[in-house]
């Protein structure tokens, strides 16, 4: 009996060392995943969606925009208190564009919450495909809940490439690994 309960105690104080390698692993493989830059030559969407938060994602969005990938845009996740105009001052983007072709969400305020917006303003518009940009290493749990909240749109990745620290890469992993363990359990 001893015997059997120094086995569990074993298995017990070793569990955490091997839940560490797994995670490590794990990790290993998100990095190796995170994509590079992508070309925008044969990509075409009925629309873009932009998720606010980090650098130079809506430069690339208008980007797409200037290059015909979509003909129209939508911000996810924009603070209530910036103006249009603060967003024309920063991207030098022209007034028009804007006015015809570019929705700023401001109800979002994390990654499920700009799945759940876009997806109304997808069916409002009768889309029936998407170009997401965000950053690399947000794209592949983001691409997860959208896919998750619009089953029947073809969301086609758009990562703007980001050096962001390991730390802050780990905490997205995090994030991630939750994401796909309520996506096993919702099943």
């Amino acid at each position: 009996m001893a015997q059997k309960k120094s086995k569990h105690l074993t298995i017990f104080l070793k569990a955490p060392f091997y839940l560490f390698i797994a995670w490590m692993l794990g990790f290993l493989l998100f990095l190796a995943r995170l994509p590079g830059p992508y070309s925008a030559d044969t990509i075409k969407a009925d629309a873009i969606v932009v998720l606010t938060g980090g650098p130079k994602r809506l430069e690339v969005g208008l980007n797409l925009m200037t290059g015909k990938h979509a003909q129209k845009m939508m911000v996810s996740g924009v603070h209530k208190d910036v103006r249009i105009r603060e967003l024309i001052a920063l991207t030098g983007a022209d007034q028009a564009l804007f006015n015809c072709c570019i929705t700023l969400d401001r109800a979002a305020q994390n990654t499920l919450e700009n799945a759940a917006e876009t997806a109304k303003w997808v069916s409002k518009n009768a889309f029936n495909s998407i170009i997401l940009v965000t950053a690399d290493y947000h794209i592949q749990r983001s691409v997860v809940l959208f896919r998750k909240s619009m089953p029947q749109i073809t969301v086609i990745p758009f990562p703007v490439k980001t050096h962001m620290p390991i730390l802050k890469i780990a905490k997205e992993y995090n994030k991630y690994l939750a994401t796909l363990i309520l996506e096993l359990v919702d099943y």
